[in-house]
């Protein structure tokens, strides 16, 4: 079976299904499909989705959900509101694949710095911001349940 991935723009009649996604990975800390809506109603924000397509021996093609990536810019600045990929989907970079995409959308927007929270326990995430430049800067005590937000910022 061959599966290939595709990153295109999210839209409104996805958010139902990235809302439950996030429900699941996040819990306590999730997006509301609400929420969902009113920050893709905000100017300076884009959304966008992963999806991997199966093809197997039948004749349809099979797309899931793998992820999806929000960001938002202005005057100069770019935020990484929230980048998460489905339980399915993980290992396969899709996240690595996500972040670019939103990078490159902040550097065509004019930013020149991009900054992001992460769940100080989130190894793989901390990681991957590494690899992308991202340093960390400062810290907000229990900002999740149980933990710090750690903040990061790379220049673009």
């Amino acid at each position: 079976m061959n599966t290939t991935m595709t990153i295109d723009e999210l839209h409104w009649w996805d958010l139902t299904e990235i809302a439950e996604h996030d429900a699941r990975i996040f819990g306590p800390t999730a997006w509301t499909l609400g929420y969902y809506w009113a920050v893709m109603a905000q100017n300076g924000t884009a959304m966008f989705k992963a999806g991997t397509t199966s093809a197997g021996s039948g004749s349809t093609a099979d797309v899931a959900l793998a992820g999806w990536v929000v960001m938002s810019c202005a005057g100069g600045e770019a935020d990484l509101m929230t980048i998460a990929t489905t339980e399915a989907a993980r290992g396969q970079g899709i996240g690595r694949a996500l972040l670019d995409t939103g990078l490159d959308w902040a550097r065509i927007q004019g930013a020149e710095v991009v900054h992001l929270e992460v769940d100080e326990r989130n190894a793989s995430a901390r990681a991957l911001y590494t690899s992308h430049g991202f340093e960390e800067w400062g810290r907000r005590p229990d900002y999740y349940p149980g933990a710090d937000a750690v903040l990061m910022r790379a220049r673009l």
